[in-house]
């Protein structure tokens, strides 16, 4: 059943390249993967030339997923580079997002791959995704030659999936059910809770990132990621009671912490220049009554939390003690 368009919702897609050469690549594929497909996003889906203002970005796909702004009057986030994108790129292989400077080797016919979560009205735009994706053919700095194969829907878990489309047919065959945050309720644990950071998390807090995950620190950043996704993306405000939720969090304990500090190079295409970024990797695990944060919780597994969300930083499992 499709979720209310005004509730926080999103729908799931294994994308799969072929490699057409053999592949030299960053060893951690979200940045190389998101710039690609943005460059390929907007010669598809924006009517200006590039370089040229767009005549017409209240209705150009390229804008409202890229570049949204905030409607007239609004007090949050008032410009579009505040704004989350409305789309995660994960690559498949979680672990390489650590922050080791590693590189990865693929051999011609390999396949490369990444999950892609599309959150909101970004959903409706998923022919538009299929068509930018099947134009990306190089990927990297080396502009390496790569070929769309396959896309698969995924449910609430990523072992349910089914096909949507293939090169072979070039067909559009349905799209992914759609996930919303109610249907991340449930009953939350009665002990501890063990929280795993798949990939590089940044946690800014008083105008820092931080290197321990206190748990109303990482709550405060999902809850502000999920409020703006809701409202500029949904078309709706996030209904919770913000300020009571965060006082809450602020009795979760972190009763151990086995993450690691990472730094982590990235070229940015826009900024033309390596940027170095920071944050934790590994597992913590919290005590205390987790039942308000409960949907929350497991929603941002599939939304990510912190900086760098859309090229799939700020990945996160969660596990509880049987």
């Amino acid at each position: 059943m499709d979720a209310d368009p005004k509730e926080l919702s999103c729908a799931r897609y294994r994308v799969v390249f072929k490699a057409r050469e053999p592949l030299d690549l960053p060893g951690y594929l979200g940045s190389t993967l998101r710039g690609a497909f943005g460059h390929a996003f907007r010669t598809v889906a924006c009517p200006a030339p590039r370089g040229l203002e767009c005549p017409a970005p209240a209705q150009c796909p390229y804008h409202l997923i890229f570049e949204t702004s905030p409607p007239p009057g609004s007090e949050a986030l008032r410009t579009h580079d505040e704004i989350p994108r409305p789309f995660v790129i994960a690559p498949g292989d979680s672990e390489q997002g650590s922050g080791e400077q590693t590189r990865r080797m693929f051999r011609c016919g390999d396949e490369v791959s990444f999950e892609l979560v599309l959150i909101g009205r970004a959903q409706e735009f998923f022919p538009y995704f299929v068509v930018a994706l099947r134009e990306v053919n190089r990927i990297g700095r080396g502009r390496q030659a790569v070929e769309l194969q396959r896309i698969d829907a995924l449910g609430a878990s990523a072992d349910r999936s089914r096909v949507v489309y293939t090169a072979s047919e070039n067909l559009v065959c349905g799209s992914a059910e759609s996930i919303s945050i109610e249907q991340c309720s449930g009953e939350a644990p009665q002990g501890p809770l063990t929280i795993e950071f798949l990939t590089q998390t940044r946690l800014k807090h008083e105008g820092r990132f931080v290197r321990t995950p206190e748990f109303h620190i990482l709550f405060r950043r999902l809850l502000g990621r999920l409020s703006s996704l809701s409202r500029f993306h949904c078309g709706a405000p996030l209904e919770a009671d913000f300020r009571a939720l965060i006082d809450k969090a602020m009795s979760i304990r972190l009763l151990q912490d086995d993450t690691r500090w990472t730094t982590w190079q990235r070229y940015s295409s826009r900024q033309d220049r390596r940027m170095a970024w920071e944050g934790i990797v590994g597992l913590a695990i919290y005590e205390g009554d987790l039942g308000p944060f409960w949907k929350f919780l497991r929603f941002g597994q599939i939304a990510h939390v912190g900086h760098g969300a859309t090229f799939g930083l700020g990945m996160y499992r969660i596990f509880c003690e049987k």
